[in-house]
């Protein structure tokens, strides 16, 4: 699974088989309806930014203050691309509470941003690509006796994001790492190197937007 090291890099989807189904959420609609609020607008580089500054200073204010502004626009939307974003900056929280040495605090910030993606309605490819890699992040938090049930929801998740959409650049990227990282014995090494050359062949983007994710290519050459 994705370890600190590899993750902390993070800051120095064309058209294919996607299913269609009524219930799941379309964020390239539900952008449309949040254009007016700024705060969504380069948010990804905004939480990447802000957790920079944040590991210079030694301290959260910066995460903090965009989480708390993602909070208050949740409050008033209910979208769920904003709670996608909210789970993505507490990710980056749970990194940041890591490299101060605060576990207990990096668990919790993690645990919450899974909490928030599981409970949400109609999720889509995206939402299940970012849901399994925060649940493989939570393998260092986890007993040795739930590691197989993590293990099981992650590869679940996986599958479920490749079912909406068989060209998500990040369900690539999150298939190859949680290969890498899960023992030969366990099953790991199959799909490693082709999905990773597969994310990285994707476009970040199918449209160019900055209200939507486009990680994923970058995390996919480590």
């Amino acid at each position: 699974m994705y370890k600190l090291v590899i993750i902390s890099l993070f800051f120095v989807s064309c058209q294919g088989n996607a299913t269609q189904v009524n219930s799941v959420t379309n964020y390239s609609d539900e952008f449309k309806s949040l254009m007016a609020d700024t705060l969504l607008n380069g948010i990804q580089d905004k939480i990447l930014e802000a957790f920079v500054q944040s590991l210079i200073i030694k301290n959260e204010s910066k995460l903090n203050f965009l989480d708390t502004g993602l909070k208050e626009l949740y409050n008033k939307r209910k979208k769920n691309l904003v709670l996608y974003w909210s789970s993505y900056l507490k990710f980056y929280k749970s990194i940041y509470y890591l490299s101060v040495e605060d576990k207990k605090s990096a668990e919790k910030a993690l645990d919450k941003a899974i909490d928030q993606v599981e409970e949400m309605e109609g999720k889509n490819s995206e939402d299940y690509a970012l849901l399994s890699m925060l649940q493989g992040f939570s393998f260092q938090f986890s007993t040795g006796l739930k590691a197989p049930f993590i293990a099981k929801k992650v590869n679940n998740n996986i599958e479920l994001a490749f079912e909406l959409d068989s060209i998500n650049i990040r369900a690539y990227c999150v298939s190859a790492n949680n290969d890498f990282y899960t023992p030969e014995k366990y099953g790991g090494g199959q799909v490693v190197e082709k999905h990773a050359l597969k994310a990285i062949s994707l476009p970040e983007q199918k449209i160019k937007n900055d209200y939507l994710p486009s990680w994923g290519k970058e995390e996919a050459y480590e």
